[in-house]
């Protein structure tokens, strides 16, 4: 069956799935996970502390179709493009945080051939009942929750059929991804007063 995936595709392509455990092509396990309780515009970026990091996430971890993961790519040291090569949603009800793979679920990265290098960037954002369908309009209004991964790049060569033909390489898993958490962005008023706040706790160290 991967075989069949692979060779339908001329580009680079790469296994969009935040949890393989067991692989030689990378592994990942970076469940997503919802606001922070006590800290609702917190962002994180980082292993949960019971995954080997630092980081206790506090709020639930993503599950169905009311949230969307965007997998965006780009030549390594390169521009991510603008839309993104595949998106999915989130497994229910056993798999709290993981993605539900796409179909295929090896898509493929336009911009860069089988066997090149490539960086990677999940976005994910609260969908509102799937009435918001891309990452402009998440841009757009700073009270829709979303988070990023922050770039990576994978140390696998992509996958596919490399140019004039020969052998298919296996596409790789996204190794490097690691977990974040999705939260609204504070309104500039609510920034302006933190601003103000730690200057007057400067100013007040000071004397």
């Amino acid at each position: 069956m991967l075989a069949s995936v692979v060779a339908a595709y001329s580009q680079g392509q790469i296994v969009f799935n935040n949890r393989v455990l067991t692989s030689t092509l990378g592994t990942v396990n970076a469940p997503i996970y919802g606001p922070f309780v006590a800290e609702p515009l917190r962002m994180a970026n980082g292993p949960h502390t019971t995954n080997g990091g630092t980081i206790t996430y506090t709020g639930p971890l993503l599950a169905g179709t009311g949230f969307t993961a965007a997998l965006y790519g780009g030549p390594v040291g390169g521009v991510l493009g603008v839309d993104p090569i595949s998106t999915t949603t989130f497994r229910v009800p056993s798999s709290f945080g993981y993605l539900t793979p796409p179909n295929p679920a090896a898509p493929a990265l336009g911009t860069v051939a089988p066997g090149g290098l490539a960086s990677f960037e999940m976005r994910v954002w609260d969908n509102r009942l799937g009435t918001v369908t891309d990452w402009a309009r998440v841009m757009q209004d700073p009270t829709i929750a979303r988070g990023q991964s922050g770039i990576f790049s994978p140390a696998f060569p992509l996958g596919g059929t490399p140019a004039g033909g020969g052998t298919p390489i296996t596409p790789p898993n996204l190794a490097g991804l690691n977990s974040f958490n999705i939260a609204p962005v504070p309104e500039p008023g609510v920034i302006a007063l933190g601003v103000l706040g730690l200057g007057a706790l400067l100013l007040r160290r000071r004397k």
